[in-house]
C-alpha cells in the first residue's frame, strides 16, 4: 500500500532539524580538527558530509525525518533511501529556491526529488 506525502511543514521542520544537526556535527569535527591539530576545514566536511547522507540512515530518516515521523523513499518501490540516492538528492540544495520550489507541484517533491527519483513519505498518518 502506497503510504501518503509528507505535508510540507513536516518536511520544512526535518530540514530545520537536519540543518542543526548538521550545524553540531560541523562543530563537533572543528573541535576534533582542532585538537589533533589537523586543518580546521573538516568542520565543514562534517557539516556538508551530514547534509549530503543523512536521508541515507536506515529506513531513509535522518535525524529531523524519525522526529517528524517521515521518510524518503525511492518514488515507486518506495525501499528506503540510499546514500547514493541521498547524496544525489541533497545535493540540489545547492540551487536553493530553485529546487525549492518543486515541493508546491501535486508531487511534492524537489528538483532534487526528482533527480535521485525518490518521494517524502509520512509513516504514521496519525501523527
Amino acid at each position: 500500500m502506497t503510504k501518503p506525502l509528507a505535508p510540507i511543514g513536516k518536511r520544512f521542520t526535518s530540514q530545520f532539524v537536519d540543518e542543526l544537526v548538521a550545524l553540531a556535527a560541523g562543530y563537533v569535527c572543528y573541535l576534533a580538527a582542532q585538537s589533533l591539530g589537523l586543518p580546521l576545514e573538516l568542520a565543514f566536511l562534517g557539516f556538508v558530509g551530514y547534509l549530503l547522507l543523512c536521508d541515507g540512515f536506515p529506513g531513509g530518516q535522518s535525524l529531523g525525518k524519525r522526529l517528524t515521523g517521515t521518510a524518503v523513499v525511492h518514488a515507486t518501490t518506495e525501499e528506503p533511501c540510499s546514500y547514493w540516492r541521498s547524496l544525489v538528492r541533497n545535493l540540489a540544495l545547492v540551487l536553493g529556491v530553485i529546487d525549492a520550489v518543486f515541493i508546491l507541484g501535486k508531487q511534492r517533491r524537489r528538483l532534487g526529488d526528482y533527480i535521485a527519483g525518490t518521494k517524502v513519505i509520512l509513516l504514521d498518518p496519525v501523527r
